[in-house]
């Protein structure tokens, strides 16, 4: 009977060791998830800084770009213009580029991702809409000059100069980033 006793005892003993360390390590673990999840939080918030400058970056040069380029386009001065106006463009949509490796990265950070810091959730939501603009906004600038250009070409055949300029081409097409049915920064 005392045998009994004692390896009731140390069975429950045991028993409780048991769910004692189960304990501990989820505790540890949901700790070191918590921390990883911080971590993560705070790469995020620096992903999205560096990408909210480089958005900056893009408005500033896009007023630029309307201010001494595109409002500026001439029938007299495109021909000898055209080369650095296409620098200039081929510079703008470099800007495109940067940014859509930084939204990948992103999408990787924050895609079926809810964090417990609402401002982290907002930047994961934000940086969606503002992509969508800054590939819209683009691609109607660039649609902008191109018309220019079309009319430019329609004069020039009229008079008969057989001058001709080449269209700025890209392969970005407008999107909907966000996937709200609505084509934000699109100007029609």
């Amino acid at each position: 009977m005392n045998y009994r006793k004692i390896s009731y005892i140390l069975l429950s003993l045991s028993f409780v060791m048991i769910i004692a360390g189960g304990v501990s390590s989820f505790l540890i673990g949901l700790r070191a998830d918590k921390e990883l999840t911080n971590k993560r939080m705070v790469v995020v918030g620096d992903a999205f800084e560096e990408f909210s400058t480089n958005t900056s970056f893009f408005e500033n040069e896009r007023d630029v770009l309307y201010n001494e380029v595109l409002s500026n386009l001439f029938f007299d001065t495109m021909v000898q213009n055209d080369e650095v106006v296409k620098e200039r463009l081929s510079n703008y949509e470099e800007m495109v580029d940067e940014m859509t490796k930084q939204v990948k990265e992103l999408d990787k950070l924050c895609d079926d991702v809810y964090y417990p810091d609402s401002s982290v959730n907002n930047k994961c939501s934000n940086y969606k809409v503002i992509y969508e603009q800054v590939v819209n906004y683009f691609l109607s600038d660039i649609s902008i000059y191109n018309e220019n250009i079309e009319k430019f070409n329609e004069y020039q055949k009229s008079i008969s100069s057989g001058i001709s300029l080449e269209k700025y081409s890209t392969n970005k097409k407008f999107i909907d980033y966000n996937k709200d049915s609505e084509f934000a920064g699109k100007e029609d």
